[in-house]
């Protein structure tokens, strides 16, 4: 009996490998272009550290500022989630959705590529 040939099935997977290689190095630079293009300007970051400050977006967002003031926390880490004051953010994004639901919506009526179903919601996680 002789050995069964599995240089085909190598070639395959050596393919598969390149392929997935350069789906995960294209999906980093796609990342790495993403929190670029929407990084916030110092001057936008100062703006909002003053509101929060003067207490015009809330108790809850002032609190937050008064903590990056003191360096007790910084904004990346509390828009990022990984703070463990970021729950403090939960009226303002409230505030905000409320105030600005048309525009949010209309938004999304006009983005062509928004897909209210995408796939991963047909197989959640689990």
């Amino acid at each position: 009996m002789t050995a069964p040939d599995f240089s085909a099935l190598e070639r395959q997977l050596r393919l598969a490998k390149a392929e997935l290689n350069a789906a995960m190095e294209q999906a980093v630079r796609d990342l790495s272009r993403y929190r670029r293009d929407n990084e916030p300007t110092e001057q936008e970051r100062r703006a909002l550290q003053e509101a929060a400050l003067r207490g015009d977006l809330g108790d809850d967002m002032r609190e937050l500022a008064r903590k990056v003031d003191r360096g007790q926390d910084n904004w990346d880490a509390i828009f990022s989630g990984e703070s463990p004051n970021a729950e403090l953010l939960r009226g303002h994004l409230d505030r905000m959705l409320t105030a600005h639901r048309g525009a949010i919506i209309q938004a999304i009526e006009e983005d062509e590529d928004f897909d209210p179903y995408p796939p991963e919601l047909d197989d959640p996680p689990r």
